[in-house]
């Protein structure tokens, strides 16, 4: 069964100063390969722009976008429609994006958070750019790069009341073969 994804992360095509990237392009690729629809949406950014290593992202879609107006005139559609919605941490304007992406993707939603432990402390200090803890139950899916109290903390019944709390250790498992 081809399902149809979109992605909203930091950024596919520049690996330099992230890690998000290469995490980026190992799903999208195995994705890509299982015979999926995938759409990148990266913000473009002057920092990333000046450094992209990957011009042409050779697997799925990847379309650069300027603002959140462009991404609701240009690609409501595409979210709406997609059967899983996944927004990543440290997405510019990523509130925006996540109220945008949860309010209107009828498929499932998820938030991919590359960077739990930052993510957790800036949620505590009321200083966190791309997520708010009222935002975090809106999701259908949770997806950590932890496990152990912090994933227990993020889950249902914990202090951040995810619907689902995840490891996606599974990534870098299934995409690097």
């Amino acid at each position: 069964m081809q399902l149809k994804f979109v992605f909203l992360g930091l950024s596919i095509t520049s690996s330099w100063g992230n890690g998000h990237a290469t995490n980026y392009r190992g799903l999208v690729r195995a994705l890509s390969a299982a015979g999926h629809e995938v759409l990148f949406l990266e913000r473009d950014m002057p920092w990333y722009a000046s450094a992209r290593d990957l011009d042409q992202v050779p697997w799925g879609r990847t379309v650069l976008y300027s603002s959140i107006e462009q991404l609701r005139d240009e690609y409501l559609d595409d979210i709406r429609h997609s059967d899983v919605v996944v927004v990543g941490s440290y997405v510019p304007d990523g509130i925006e994006v996540g109220e945008l992406v949860t309010a209107n993707a009828e498929g499932v939603c998820a938030f991919y958070d590359n960077d739990t432990p930052v993510t957790m402390a800036a949620l505590a200090r009321g200083e966190c750019d791309y997520l708010t803890p009222a935002l975090v139950p809106r999701f259908d899916l949770y997806l950590s790069f932890t496990a152990g109290p912090t994933l227990h903390e993020i889950n249902v019944g914990g202090e951040r009341g995810a619907r689902a709390a995840s490891t996606a250790s599974w990534t870098l498992s299934s995409t690097n073969r």
